[in-house]
């Protein structure tokens, strides 16, 4: 997926590339807005970026405006209907982008030149071809491994369970063994249910189920989804969670018990996140972390060797009532380049769209076990990109009651389905 190719531009040559920009520049403001940019691991990416265009555009002034993460996509519904707000929106990818495709510029002729550069396009392309949004990042998660826990539970602490079989027994070796709990959910809101509902279904179903999940053509009451929740429910009844796990954040708690070796296992991203490897691994010590995609669920690894799913994690798109458009192009073009993604590489740990940064320069144990399986194991696209709007919010509130046992896997089922058809008829 990645290139080892050294850095071959420089800010100034940015600068030249945008120049035919420079005559409608002057004494403009662009709108950008964000849900990360306050970030302290990612805030030098955005720094970087403003720098860089400002300097190849005299005259125009980025303005970053960073939204509250839990309420971002509400803010931004209200800007889409009134037509008014950001020039540029960072997004999610797959249905976070796609649902409000309308609402954006479609993107091709004028970003041909870089899209062969990028990985992670197909979570940000529209059904004519176009993309709703250039992605900064590829996304995707997998278990990151406490080998401290490991160790005292008396097990191999290089040993990455691949089976459920292998999975159970961790769990069970930390549980007897230690104080500590298996996995540690990081559940406030219900944002953890639904990556580790996501992990569950990716070791579980075959390729068939998978694409029929994506093209929302599975219902949540078919034998394949239950057997999903049956795997949740038989993980919270043998109490391998961590207990309080709705009230902890995943970006923050849920890490700091990781780090204090209170937990076996975190459920974490791969790139530019408080839970990704370099603030993991920054926290619990190089070479303390180990890394494991979704275990293989009723199949063998042979049947399933390609389980880390992949994604266009965030990306840059424009608005459909921007009045400066040639000048966000320029923009997203600045945020995708090797320089900036390099930027974001090394302070936050992204790994890139763009395959022209040198990967190879990662020192990380943790991050190089992560390119090696992106280079050998990933699979298209991630399932819990693909919830609908109103499936992902009754997801995340059901998630919540099904910890505590205030209802069950049927009740889930039955309610996650009732939101299914209401939204298809909505749409008709």
């Amino acid at each position: 997926m990645f290139k080892r190719i050294a850095l071959l531009s420089t800010i100034t040559s940015l600068a030249l590339a945008a120049g035919a920009s420079l005559a409608f520049a002057a004494d403009k403001t662009l709108v950008v807005w964000d849900f990360k940019s306050t970030d302290p691991l990612v805030k030098p990416y955005f720094d970087f970026v403003k720098e860089t265009f400002e300097k190849a555009h005299p005259g125009v002034v980025i303005k970053q405006i960073a939204q509250p993460a839990d309420s971002y996509y509400t803010v931004l519904g209200t800007a889409i209907n009134a037509k008014q707000g950001p020039d540029v929106a960072l997004l999610h990818g797959g249905n976070q982008a796609l649902d409000r495709a309308d609402a954006f510029v479609p993107l091709k002729d004028e970003v041909a030149d870089v899209v062969p550069k990028l990985a992670g396009l197909p979570a940000f392309l529209r059904s004519d071809g176009a993309y709703v949004a250039l992605p900064l990042t590829v996304q995707g998660a997998v278990y990151y491994m406490n080998k401290e826990v490991l160790r005292e539970a008396g097990l191999d602490a290089d040993m990455v369970p691949q089976t459920w079989e292998d999975f159970t027994a961790v769990c069970e070796a930390i549980k007897s063994k230690t104080k500590a709990s298996c996995l540690t959910i990081g559940n406030k809101d219900g944002v953890d249910f639904i990556n580790v509902i996501a992990a569950i279904a990716e070791g579980t179903w075959s390729k068939e189920t998978r694409a029929k999940f994506i093209a929302h053509d599975l219902s949540w009451t078919s034998d394949d989804m239950r057997a999903v929740f049956q795997t949740m429910q038989t993980m919270i009844d043998k109490g391998w969670l961590e207990k309080g796990a709705n009230s902890y954040s995943p970006y923050t708690d849920a890490v700091n018990i990781f780090a204090g070796a209170r937990t076996g296992l975190i459920l974490g991203l791969i790139s530019d996140a408080p839970n990704s490897w370099k603030n993991v691994e920054d926290l619990a010590g190089s070479g303390e972390v180990g890394v494991a995609m979704p275990v293989a669920i009723g199949q063998t690894p042979e049947q399933k060797p390609n389980r880390l799913e992949v994604d266009g994690g965030i990306g840059f798109g424009i608005t459909s009532w921007s009045q400066n458009k040639d000048l966000a192009v320029d923009y997203i073009k600045t945020a995708v380049s090797p320089e900036a993604a390099a930027v974001l590489m090394e302070t936050a740990g992204g790994l890139p769209s763009n395959e022209a940064v040198d990967v190879s320069t990662i020192d990380s144990p943790a991050a190089k076990e992560i390119i090696r399986l992106l280079n050998c194991c990933t699979d298209d696209k991630r399932i819990k990109s693909y919830y609908g709007v109103a499936e992902r919010r009754e997801l995340q509130r059901l998630g919540q009651l099904l910890l505590t046992g205030d209802t069950t896997v049927d009740q889930v089922l039955q309610s996650l389905e009732s939101v299914r058809q209401a939204e298809i008829a909505r749409a008709k």
